[in-house]
């Protein structure tokens, strides 16, 4: 590959030698626009990071240095002639105890789940559970939260109850623990299975001729073998974890304190955030509110480089020898005569393995159906109440006189409608040329600190990606709440995806192709966009794809940016309405009459977005046709 590249650059340097200067000056304007696409991103992140950096001083200067991070009370408007407190431990808390409780429900079932289906499933079962998982990841966080709120909170309460708590609505840190521990899971699932396939086919061979059963085969071999992917899994299910925001805030309890009690509701960092940030007139709150997304930004950045230093390792790990196997199996021809007198007959010891084996595939397969149930449950829960506020109000009104009777949400879907395809002119361009600067550049240092920034990028909690236009275009008042700030919120989410899944498809193009083109005649700037990007657009159009299904039922980063406006507007220097907004409003509205437009809009979100996963599945198989072609 090394080689077939620099052949292809001498190629094109000698051609280049004898081209018109019109074509020289377009290849060095190409080269250009491509090497800023690819910066850009480096400077975008950069910018998050010295921001909320910059913004979160105030809050520091103002309490002290430990304060902040010490006190439970957070205390904004205080009474007449008393102090501001705010202390964020409370937040803190709630923010690791629902994290960390989550990642322990879903570790054991993912990796469960993840084994079962790279060692034992069928390949029919193996493709359906694949996707199948892929779309549990696909939900929009406020539909799980929605979700939440109707269905396993009123589980909850009746569960407190029944343990003698009877003064609660069933929403606290269980709660939210458990809703995000299957939001969680497919992240696990996905990471573990690509590591646990990546396992040499020797190895599984290896120990089966040494006598082991499948289970054997799996706790022995492939999970050691995988073990660094599955932990890098864990620490990006955790950051995931961490910067979660609207499920959290819908099921939380938003309450202070810092209590051990099952039933006992609490609040999170991103969750205070996205209910006080839009709110907070006061210097000095805001930078409070700041400086926990600065803290949240660390420790998710951290985990997030910890995750690809553990995945890297795992790509270049040494294989483990058969010879090394051996011992683990029973053989035992090398062992003491003393040791070996006291061993089981072997018919006891294979009839005893062979149901530990039954038993454990049987666990496996328990743990993969629990793993994807919630997908069903979800999709026929809400498809079942969704079809009952689904009318012709609901697409073609707004929400005049806040009368449920005859409002609808048409304006919201036109608004997100609106800010998604905003966004999506917008970052694919930038993405896509990026991901060209990196293909064409792929070894070298700056293409590495690129990817580096894109990687730290995509770990950004969508909370403070809305924090971070909030404060340079909100706050600032270039364009304050309105359309283009939401847009560039969502831009700033779109553009890691785009980048990394076209990146992928370029580099999924035979070499060949690059030095026929060349060989022809053709520049660099001729080749990419008449040979390679046509020859990669399948895969370039599932990547857009994916992005617009992550960011269409984004919530908390609108909050902030793009205001919310209850009429039908397509002003984009004005505030707009977006359809998730009025799913998180009305499912946590005492008034039970807005209830069945939430179920309608949840029924709407979600159906869109299981269209474009499952449009995804299906050009993302044409892939190869489209590449091989080429060859």
């Amino acid at each position: 590959m090394v080689e077939n590249n620099k052949s292809a650059k001498i190629i094109a340097t000698k051609i280049g030698s004898g081209i018109p200067f019109r074509l020289k000056c377009m290849e060095f304007l190409f080269n250009l626009f491509c090497r800023f696409c690819g910066w850009s991103i480096v400077f975008i992140f950069l910018s998050i990071v010295v921001i909320l950096f910059l913004d979160s001083l105030p809050i520091l200067s103002h309490l002290g240095r430990y304060q902040f991070f010490t006190s439970t009370r957070w205390v904004p408007s205080p009474p007449e002639g008393e102090e501001q407190i705010f202390g964020s431990l409370s937040f803190i808390w709630g923010t690791l105890v629902t994290s960390l409780g989550s990642l322990l429900i879903a570790v054991p079932f993912g990796v469960a789940s993840a084994a079962y289906l790279a060692e034992l499933a069928p390949s029919s079962v193996r493709r359906a559970g694949a996707f199948l998982i892929e779309l549990l990841a696909a939900i929009p966080s406020v539909v799980y939260g929605f979700w939440g709120v109707f269905f396993i909170a009123p589980l909850m309460r009746d569960l407190f109850g029944w343990l003698g708590e009877t003064n609660t609505t069933g929403k606290g840190l269980l709660t939210a623990i458990i809703v995000l521990s299957i939001m969680i899971l497919p992240y696990i699932t996905a990471i573990s299975f690509d590591a646990c396939r990546g396992v040499p086919r020797s190895q599984r061979e290896g120990a089966l001729a040494l006598g082991a059963t499948r289970w054997q085969m799996i706790f022995k071999v492939v999970l050691p073998y995988a073990r660094p992917g599955i932990i890098a899994a864990c620490f990006l299910a955790l950051g995931r974890a961490l910067g979660e925001t609207m499920a959290v805030t819908m099921l939380i309890g938003n309450a202070e304190g810092v209590s051990f009690a099952p039933w006992a509701k609490g609040d999170s960092i991103p969750s205070r955030i996205a209910n006080q940030l839009k709110g907070a007139d006061q210097e000095v709150l805001r930078s409070a509110l700041i400086t926990l997304g600065f803290l949240l930004l660390l420790v998710t950045a951290t985990l997030n480089i910890v995750a690809r230093r553990l995945l890297h390792h795992l790509g270049e790990g040494k294989k483990r020898s058969v010879s090394k196997l051996s011992h683990q199996f029973g053989n035992t021809h090398h062992s003491h005569p003393s040791k070996i007198s006291k061993e089981k007959p072997p018919r006891n010891r294979f009839r005893k393995a062979q149901r530990t084996d039954r038993l454990m595939k049987s666990i496996l397969f328990l743990s993969f159906f629990l793993s994807v149930l919630p997908l069903f449950m979800i999709l026929v829960f809400i498809g079942i109440r969704g079809a009952e506020g689904i009318n012709w109000n609901l697409f073609s009104h707004d929400t005049r006189g806040n009368n449920p009777a005859i409002s609808g949400l048409g304006h919201a879907m036109l608004g997100s409608l609106i800010l998604v395809g905003l966004a999506t002119v917008i970052a694919t361009p930038i993405g896509l040329f990026a991901a060209v600067y990196l293909a064409e550049t792929r070894n070298s240092k700056s293409a590495t600190v690129i990817r580096f920034a894109t990687d730290q990028l995509s770990g950004v909690p969508s909370v403070l990606t809305g924090v971070f236009i909030y404060i340079i275009l909100v706050k600032s008042g270039i364009f304050g709440l309105s359309a283009w700030s939401g847009a560039c919120a969502l831009v700033v989410m779109m553009i890691p995806i785009v980048v990394r899944s076209a990146e992928e498809s370029l580099r999924m193009i035979p070499d060949s192709l690059r030095q026929a083109s060349y060989a022809l005649g053709a520049t660099r700037v001729q080749t990419v966009l008449r040979v390679i990007i046509p020859a990669a657009i399948p895969a370039i159009i599932t990547g857009v794809f994916l992005a617009i299904s992550r960011i269409a039922g984004e919530t908390a980063p609108l909050l902030f940016t793009a205001g919310n406006y209850g009429r039908f507007t397509t002003d984009l220097n004005d505030s707009i309405p977006f359809l998730p907004y009025y799913i998180y409003e009305y499912s946590t509205n005492r008034d039970s009459s807005w209830y069945p437009q939430a179920w309608g809009a949840a029924l709407v979100l979600l159906s869109v977005v299981m269209f474009l996963n499952i449009g995804i599945r299906f050009l993302a198989g044409q892939r190869a046709v489209h590449a091989s072609r080429g060859d």
